[in-house]
């Protein structure tokens, strides 16, 4: 039993992971219940492991998304993991309610058993063998009913993960919305992972999901949660974090991410590469080294992400730029850090803003609605992945959803790192 088996963030599944009623017993209700099923948290807080524990490799067609995906790549990622043949033959536009949806036309080589006039005798070894023949069907590979039917039609019983769901542009994310309706008509389901925080996120793109979603938030951790793992990977190791438990939970802001990595490093600083003969102890310096490490590992890229996002330019009716997510960081900085674990509200950013934006009164309402509502995706767009921020448009709060910001911002340096920061043009 290795360290790196036990402890830290990792697409395999950890030793030291904890079944939590609130989060395993609901999947496993959604995959008795025949549901499609919805994981969604920060990032690091355990989607992936959810699903390695609870279903098998042969269980299941993953699918990574990219800001690029478009759904009918999706559809042809599964085929194509099927072992389905299709040749496509055009591309083929239609209106659909006033929007332009694509689709691709293709031959589908669907795999159907002979008749038993077409089937030979084995003799001699009392069995049968019955040839298989295939044929071509035109379909639609971006219309849900046409996938469906290639799926029920070579018997398709698996699950389809899609990872990285958020990475998705908005009107991709609705497409799929809806057409997971035609799917469940066919019992073809999903299980779709997602770095949000609120609730029914894909209802709102489709209010006839209402009811037909098993949705899992994956937060948050207890600090009851925390003690369970490193008892376990504890026992598993040899070692014990007794002393110094209390200050690694604390250092990890609700974060089950940040919680695994410290416990690895604590290990790999105490010298313990895998499973000690005798008990080690983990004592302060071991974890003053692995919280150094952590933020040597987490800084150049917050850093890098932050000055990309402070880049972004707002909108006023004669397209100046206002800044607004230079100025956004520059109140992020300077908040207590409980104020940040709460999420921000909407209001109390703007006011904010207004207070130090050197064009106070072009702040408008309507040019920090187009701030927020894009900002996930204007964070993608700039290759800030996974998103530091999200705008819960129900509570009209924006919300971290990358958990090693709050370590990172905790630990590092703000006032050194923002005075870094290029002022953009036109700021005193």
């Amino acid at each position: 039993m290795r360290t790196i088996e036990v402890f830290g963030v990792s697409n395999e599944e950890i030793f030291s992971y904890i079944e939590r009623k609130q989060v395993d017993e609901r999947f496993l209700e959604g995959l008795q219940r025949n549901k499609h099923i919805i994981v969604f948290g920060a990032s690091k807080q355990g989607k992936t492991a959810l699903t390695n524990k609870h279903l098998k490799e042969n269980d299941f067609i993953r699918i990574n998304c990219s800001p690029q995906t478009k759904a009918i790549d999706v559809y042809k990622s599964i085929l194509r993991q099927l072992d389905v043949e299709f040749e496509e033959e055009r591309a083929e536009k239609t209106l659909v309610e006033g929007s332009g949806k694509g689709g691709v036309k293709a031959k589908v080589k669907i795999p159907f058993f002979a008749d038993s006039e077409a089937s030979t005798e084995i003799t001699g070894r009392g069995s049968r063998e019955q040839s298989t023949k295939y044929k071509l069907v035109e379909y639609n590979l971006g219309l849900p009913q046409d996938i469906s039917e290639i799926l029920r039609s070579i018997g398709f019983k698996q699950r389809v993960i899609i990872e990285n769901f958020h990475y998705l542009e908005e009107d991709i994310q609705k497409e799929i919305a809806f057409h997971l309706r035609v799917f469940e008509d066919f019992n073809i389901l999903f299980v779709i992972l997602g770095i949000w925080r609120e609730k029914n996120r894909l209802s709102q793109y489709n209010g006839d999901l209402q009811d037909r979603l098993i949705e899992i938030p994956v937060e948050p951790w207890l600090e009851d949660d925390f003690r369970k793992v490193s008892q376990k990977g504890g026992e598993a190791l040899g070692v014990s974090f007794d002393g110094v438990l209390a200050k690694i939970i604390d250092s990890s802001f609700d974060s089950i991410g940040v919680f695994q990595e410290l416990c690895k490093e604590c290990c790999l600083a105490a010298g313990l590469q895998e499973k000690s003969k005798s008990l080690v102890v983990i004592d302060e310096k071991c974890l003053e080294t692995a919280i150094e490490r952590k933020l040597e590992d987490y800084s150049g890229r917050h850093i890098r992400s932050l000055e990309t996002f402070v880049e972004q330019q707002g909108r006023t009716s004669d397209e100046v730029p206002l800044y607004l997510g230079y100025y956004f960081v520059r109140i992020l900085f300077d908040l207590d850090f409980k104020d940040i674990e709460t999420g921000l509200k909407r209001k109390f950013i703007h006011d904010e803003i207004r207070k130090i934006h050197h064009r106070a009164d072009d702040v408008r309402s309507s040019d920090m609605s187009y701030f927020l509502y894009n900002i996930v995706q204007a964070q993608i767009k700039k290759s800030i992945v996974p998103p530091l921020f999200d705008y819960d448009r129900s509570t009209r709060t924006i919300k971290i959803i990358d958990s090693t910001l709050y370590f990172f911002l905790r630990n590092a340096e703000k006032e050194e790192i923002i005075s870094e920061f290029e002022i953009p043009e036109g700021i005193n």
